[in-house]
């Protein structure tokens, strides 16, 4: 298995019997959709392809890369892609409008319904339409339209020719909406804003009007016409709305969610009519067959393309070819460190000793099997030292305890957990959940002590403070909230929070709090929440400082790695991390061995692989791959996992 084959895209050509899907490693496929088999593979970018569109009317297949390449396909023969053409976007500028782009991970590609026209973004960020024919392409116009007042300027995540009118729609992030005449691109014949988060696509209804996916998790009615004002229905999911597909033959509308769901939508509320089917990992791609209404195609965010049956809510087919992700991580003791994220499996790492002369940590490796559902993930995992045994909070709402390789269910919540935590001398446990609870559990009972819901949001963190016995728990997009860590009653409300995937107190009166991009400190003593580092350029996945203080480590969803001076927030150096997204970091500890290097932590994510970092000369240096072996490929009752 290879990482570099995990899923970023999909299309499906109209007769939908083949579609056509891509990797982060820049492979293009050609897969029958009936039997789920692979008939091309080949190399078709240096970088990951993020779009795929399929000519409606005519043979050719587009795929756009983070190299700021479209490249031009015969499909003639879906068996034997045959490539065309490159269109390097980068020798295509727009005048009076400038994007920098830190790394381009929109997705706008599409062709013209009947014409040989395509529609995309240049590297200033600016729409593009280009004619091409199978030998050359003439870019006929740029224009930027997603400029803030204050100068900031966002990239296309979403384009589309609009069947009803021949104009353009073309979204972005922070909410913006235009439709655009290509005859006369240089000023949008209407704009629209909903909030501040990306509007993903436009699945069209009929006539004017089309449905639109928001981050805000709501599905939105829009005339792109200008004639009737939108309409917004209510969440439908409990993390980003991705696509929506609308099935002509049935007459059905589905969404996609980052909440591992594909829902059916009511068009005329653009309210949920409920779940349809459950995923082991976030959603994105959608294509809902018409020559077989019962059957849906979607692309995972695990790596995995599925085929699914509506009727029976399980997958029929699937082709994953990447490691299993690795989701959460924690150091037991000084010579053990312990990571779990997707199936059943753990990975132990044990020290070893060190290299005096090159200060190389020696490490052994083994993976460990737990009793778990091998259709869900270990979402965070904690060490309890009073009774040494590992802990995990997992997406089927089970709470497990591990020790000495035994398994012992402690409850199992109504909802996927989000984040756990334990009293480092008591046995109190700690839990949030994607339904908007927060609960204190006896983990020898396994006995619910308290629990309340703080809202209709749900809740992604919490820390606990065992000095001032406060629970922090933060929501998705709303409040961060402390509460009585014996009562779960409220203590304080915090205003502005978005996306917080971490939290840790830094000691009794300051709370680090992740939101979004940007690291906030809140003091309990005042109540004030203060910024301490500005936007890293996309959300901040994790963090934590060294056993010494002196260095603070974060990762973030744009793939790199910050260090930072943990006393002035300075920050001292900035690397990559992978081809894929991490989720994690860990410190490990200072004493673990004689001669091994006082600043070393590890990074983890959906690569499945533990990656090495020094903070050294007050910079950071990639050590590379932790030496163990991948996870294992694991079939669940569903026929999930397939090597």
């Amino acid at each position: 298995m290879n990482s570099l084959r995990k899923s970023s895209a999909f299309a499906v050509e109209p007769t939908e019997q083949f579609m056509f899907a891509a990797t982060i490693g820049g492979h293009l496929m050609s897969v029958s959709v009936d039997d789920f088999a692979i008939h091309t593979d080949l190399v078709a970018h240096a970088a990951s392809i993020e779009s795929i569109a399929v000519h409606p009317t005519l043979p050719y297949l587009a795929t756009l890369g983070i190299d700021y390449t479209v490249s031009i396909w015969d499909r003639s023969d879906p068996r034997k892609l045959r490539k065309l053409q490159d269109i390097h976007l980068r020798d295509i500028r727009s005048e009076g409008y400038e994007f920098v782009a830190t790394l381009p991970l929109s997705c706008p590609l599409a062709f013209h319904p009947t014409e040989r026209k395509l529609i995309t973004h240049n590297a200033d960020g600016a729409l593009t339409e280009i004619a091409f024919d199978d030998t050359r392409h003439d870019p006929l116009w740029a224009a930027g339209y997603f400029q803030d007042p204050d100068g900031i300027a966002y990239d296309i995540d979403y384009v589309r020719y609009l069947p009803d009118s021949g104009n353009i729609f073309a979204s972005t992030f922070g909410g913006h909406v235009a439709v655009v005449d290509p005859k006369k691109p240089k000023e949008p014949v209407l704009r629209y804003r909903y909030d501040r988060r990306t509007i993903h696509c436009a699945e069209h209804l009929g006539g004017s009007m089309y449905l639109l996916a928001s981050d805000t998790r709501r599905v939105i009615r829009f005339d792109a016409s200008g004639k009737q004002e939108p309409f917004v229905g209510p969440p439908v999911v409990r993390d980003h709305l991705e696509q929506i597909s609308i099935n002509r033959a049935s007459g059905r509308v589905l969404a996609s969610g980052f909440d591992r769901t594909l829902v059916e939508i009511d068009p005329e509320t653009c309210a949920s009519k409920g779940v349809v089917l459950q995923t082991p990992f976030k959603l994105r791609w959608l294509h809902h067959l018409e020559r077989d209404p019962d059957l849906v195609l979607v692309q995972c965010r695990n790596g995995a393309f599925y085929k699914a049956s509506l009727s029976g809510k399980r997958p029929t087919a699937v082709i994953k070819e990447t490691p299993n992700a690795l989701w959460t991580g924690v150091r037991v003791g000084t010579h053990d460190l312990a990571f779990a994220g997707e199936g059943p499996e753990m990975l132990h790492v044990h020290v070893d000793g060190a290299n005096p002369g090159t200060m190389e940590t020696k490490v052994s490796t083994r993976w460990e099997t737990v009793a778990a559902s091998r259709g869900s993930y270990a979402k965070r995992m904690v060490f309890h030292p009073p009774t040494q045994a590992l802990v995990q909070g997992r997406s089927d709402g089970h709470i497990l305890s591990v020790r000495n390789g035994i398994t012992r269910p402690v409850t199992k919540l109504a909802a996927p957990l989000r984040d756990i935590a334990v009293s480092q001398e008591g046995f109190d446990l700690f839990a949030i959940s994607e339904d908007s609870r927060a609960f204190r559990i006896d983990l020898e009972s396994g006995q619910v002590k308290a629990e309340v819901q703080t809202g209709e949001e749900p809740i992604w963190a919490l820390a606990h403070n065992p000095t001032r016995k406060v629970l922090a728990v933060c929501e998705r997009q709303g409040l961060l909230r402390l509460l009585d860590a014996t009562t779960l009653s409220p203590l304080l409300a915090v205003e502005g929070t978005w996306a917080p995937k971490r939290m840790l107190w830094r000691d009794a009166d300051r709370l680090l709090v992740g939101r979004g991009a940007e690291l906030y400190e809140l003091n309990v003593a005042t109540g004030a929440m203060a910024q301490v580092i500005p936007h890293l350029g996309n959300t901040i996945e994790d963090f934590a400082w060294d056993d010494s203080g002196r260095f603070l480590a974060l990762c973030t969803y744009a793939r790199r790695i910050h260090l930072f001076d943990f006393k002035t927030f300075q920050e001292l150096s900035v690397t990559g991390f992978d081809l894929d997204y991490p989720k994690g970091l860990l410190w490990m500890p200072a004493n673990r061995a004689e001669g091994a290097h006082p600043n070393e932590f590890v990074v983890f994510g959906r690569t499945g692989v533990l990656r090495r970092y020094w903070a050294h000369d007050g910079r950071l240096h990639s050590m590379g791959q932790v030496d163990a072996p991948l996870s294992a490929a694991i079939h669940d009752d569903a026929g999930v996992y397939v090597p």
